[in-house]
């Protein structure tokens, strides 16, 4: 008896460490000095993240394979949204300020590279693109947001829209209004799309019907108010079991929530208070790529958060993501 005794313990020992193991995941500073990382996006083709500073008017690019860092400047105003186009490797779509535009990233240095595709909230100066993603049929949903003025924006002037090739000089306006357009996801059988406007505080879900892009039949799926949880929800991703992972801004975290129940599974801390945004990449698309910022912070809080600003990635989850889509956009290399 004695000896069955022992053993069990033995067990119970391993399966308790293994499960700490599980659930301490690495988190790696991959780059410093950021002003306000977001938009974080995985090209699979290319086996590279890309990312934005906001305020630092920037695009980066991660190369998996050398982790090499390259930058190009946005001089023309704060760039929001990156996304790779289809096809067409090194041409990526962004968003500066309220316009959506082509570039290649190998072209010369400066704004000429731009190649506009179209503008929105036109009447409306003070509003700037926010968060995007692209869909399973290649079309680009972005939002937009109204006038900021130290973290409060003005309520109730952004759109939500979407983009293809076929509309893109006039994307078409799918929910409105909002205050700040955020994290979008949808599940891996295109049946459900996952969207945030921030100062709700809340993840929203949609009826989705990606034939024609349509939403419909809007409720609340999780409420950062109702299940205590602080800070505000930014960027979103999905993993391949359908769990959303939320960057909790002003909240010090990244939380884990199963996108079925509605319930709250993980919450995986941080150094920084800013954490603005989340997406899978990595050769197996398993490691958590996060965004935070610094902007804001007076001296005293950067004093104690110095990494704010920084990309991160978190690895050994447990949890891994979906390949992301690319914008599809026919014969962009000539446009």
């Amino acid at each position: 008896m004695t000896s069955l005794i022992r053993e069990f313990v033995f067990a119970l020992i391993i399966v308790n460490c293994l499960a700490f193991r599980a659930t301490t995941p690495l988190i790696k500073n991959i780059q410093r000095g950021g002003r306000h990382f977001e938009g974080p996006h995985w090209s699979t083709t290319e086996n590279a993240l890309y990312w934005v500073d906001i305020g630092g008017q920037k695009v980066y690019k991660l190369d998996s394979e050398t982790n090499n860092i390259t930058s190009r400047n946005i001089s023309y105003g704060p760039v929001s949204l990156v996304v790779s186009v289809k096809d067409n490797p090194k041409l990526i779509l962004i968003t500066v300020r309220s316009e959506q535009y082509l570039l290649n990233w190998d072209a010369p240095e400066g704004d000429s590279a731009l190649r506009l595709l179209s503008a929105v909230d036109l009447g409306l100066p003070d509003n700037r693109c926010n968060d995007g993603k692209v869909d399973a049929n290649g079309r680009l949903w972005f939002g937009t947001m109204g006038k900021e003025v130290q973290e409060t924006v003005e309520p109730d002037q952004g759109t939500l829209y979407m983009m293809d090739s076929t509309n893109y000089l006039n994307p078409v306006p799918k929910v409105r209004p909002v205050t700040t357009s955020n994290g979008l996801a949808w599940t891996a059988d295109n049946k459900f799309m996952f969207y945030i406007d921030t100062p709700t505080r809340n993840i929203d879900v949609f009826d989705f019907d990606l034939l024609n892009g349509s939403v419909r039949n809007r409720r609340t799926l999780f409420s950062f108010q109702a299940n205590n949880v602080t800070g505000y929800p930014d960027g979103m991703t999905i993993d391949s079991d359908g769990n959303l992972w939320v960057a909790c801004f002003n909240g010090w975290k990244v939380i884990k929530i199963d996108s079925r129940a509605g319930k709250l599974l993980e919450q995986h801390k941080l150094p920084v208070a800013k954490v603005t945004s989340v997406m899978w990449g990595g050769h197996d698309l398993s490691t958590l790529f996060v965004t935070t910022s610094r902007e804001g912070l007076t001296q005293a809080e950067f004093t104690t958060q110095p990494e704010a600003g920084s990309l991160y990635a978190i690895e050994g989850t447990g949890s891994k993501g979906l390949p992301e889509n690319q914008f599809i956009f026919p014969d962009a290399a000539n446009y």
